[in-house]
C-alpha cells in the first residue's frame, strides 16, 4: 500500500525551496525518495537549505533563478534535467507578500506582485510541460493562499489578485493537460511560520498571530513540516485521480471567520 506514496526515481522542482514552506515541501519529497531541485534567488538561503537537506533522499540540487523571468525559468529546467536527469514534479511555491494600501501602490509594485506570484506559475508550468511529456506524465502543485477563500484583506490587493488567478489557472491547466497524464492541484495554506509571516521569534507580529491562533480550531499556527505529507500525496501515484482540486490546509482557520 505504501508503494503508491514512494517517489524513488522521481525528480521534483520546488520554487522558493530555499526556506519556509518550500523547505518543508522539499524535505517531504526527499524523505519519500525523490531527487529535489530547490530554487531561489538568495544564494545564502540556497546554501543553507542545501546543508539542511543534503543527507535526505538521493540528491539535492541548488538552482539560483528568478522564476518571474522566462529565460531564467528555462535555464532552471535545463539545469535540473542536466543535474538530475528528468522532471516529474513541480511545486510552484515562490511568492512575495507584504501589506500595501491600494491607493498607495505603484504600478511597479503591482507588476512585481503579479510577476512573482502568478506569472511565475505559468512560466514554470509551461517550461516543465515538455519534460513531463517525455516521462509519460507529471504532477504540478501550486501553493495558494487562504486569502482566496472569502477572506479579503485591505492591504493585500495585488497578492490576493495573484493568488486568486493561481486558483483558476490550476483548474484550467488540469483540464488542458489531463489527457497528458499531468495532474495539477493547488494547496491553500493558512498561517504558516516563515520569513514572509514570522509567527515566532523576534520578528513575530504578536497581535495578529495571537488573534489567529486563538480563533483557529487547532489553536496553533502551521509550520513548514506540516506540509510534508500532503506534498508527498499530491506528488505521488496516490493522487492519480485528483486534479484541478483546491485543497485547504489551514488548521480550520477559514471556518473561524477570522
Amino acid at each position: 500500500m505504501l508503494d503508491i506514496f514512494n517517489l524513488t526515481g522521481k525528480v521534483a522542482i520546488v520554487t522558493g525551496g530555499n526556506g519556509g514552506l518550500g523547505l518543508g515541501i522539499a524535505r517531504g519529497l526527499a524523505n519519500a525518495g525523490a531527487a529535489v531541485a530547490i530554487v531561489g534567488r538568495n544564494q545564502d538561503k540556497l546554501d543553507s537549505a542545501y546543508e539542511n537537506l543534503k543527507n535526505i533522499g538521493p540528491k539535492i540540487l541548488k538552482v539560483n533563478a528568478d522564476v518571474s523571468k522566462e529565460d531564467e525559468v528555462k535555464r532552471m529546467v535545463k539545469e535540473t534535467v542536466a543535474g538530475l536527469g528528468r522532471v516529474d514534479i513541480l511545486f510552484n511555491n515562490a511568492a512575495v507578500s507584504y501589506g500595501r494600501p491600494a491607493d498607495k501602490m505603484t504600478l511597479e509594485e503591482w507588476n512585481m506582485f503579479i510577476a512573482i506570484n502568478l506569472t511565475s506559475v505559468f512560466l514554470c508550468s509551461q517550461a516543465v510541460y515538455p519534460e513531463m511529456l517525455k516521462v509519460g506524465g507529471g504532477k504540478i502543485i501550486n501553493i495558494g493562499s487562504i486569502i482566496t477563500q472569502q477572506m479579503g484583506h485591505a492591504k493585500l490587493i495585488a497578492y490576493a489578485a495573484a493568488k486568486g488567478g493561481m486558483d483558476h489557472m490550476t483548474q484550467s491547466l488540469a483540464v488542458a493537460w489531463g489527457p497528458d497524464n499531468i495532474q495539477v492541484n493547488c494547496v491553500i495554506p493558512g498561517l504558516v511560520d516563515s520569513e514572509m509571516m514570522p509567527c515566532s521569534g523576534p520578528n513575530k507580529q504578536s497581535k495578529i498571530i495571537d488573534h489567529v491562533v486563538e480563533k483557529s480550531p487547532v489553536r496553533r499556527y502551521g509550520v513548514p513540516d506540516d506540509f510534508q505529507g500532503i506534498s508527498v500525496l499530491l506528488a505521488s501515484p496516490a493522487s492519480s485521480f485528483m486534479t484541478g482540486a483546491l485543497i485547504v490546509a489551514d488548521g480550520g482557520l477559514s471556518l473561524a471567520g477570522v
